[in-house]
């Protein structure tokens, strides 16, 4: 009976979303996302642009289970560094 018990383990082990790890130590289970867009904190996308690049932020509040988005440009013209800065600054100090 315990061989098929181990053998639906490792099938169901096979089928998972998540990675998982197994300890040798016991049988306990660690298990991860390999989903990086599942975080709750900001994501940021730079794309380029004619005049410039565009900057946006995402962001997830699971208080009303929306994601907000903020779209920033930064024209050719200006320091693209600095500018940068000064948007992540102002973003992270919102949340």
């Amino acid at each position: 009976m315990r061989w098929l018990k181990r053998k639906i383990r490792r099938w169901l082990d096979n089928h998972d979303d998540c990675e998982s790890v197994v300890s040798t130590s016991s049988m306990h289970k660690l298990r991860r996302s390999n989903d990086l867009d599942a975080d709750d904190g900001i994501n940021m996308t730079v794309r380029y642009a004619v005049g410039g690049r565009i900057v946006s932020f995402r962001t997830y509040e699971s208080k009303t289970d929306r994601h907000n988005y903020k779209l920033y440009v930064i024209p050719d013209d200006q320091d693209f560094e600095r500018e940068l800065g000064k948007i992540i600054t102002l973003e992270s100090m919102r949340y």
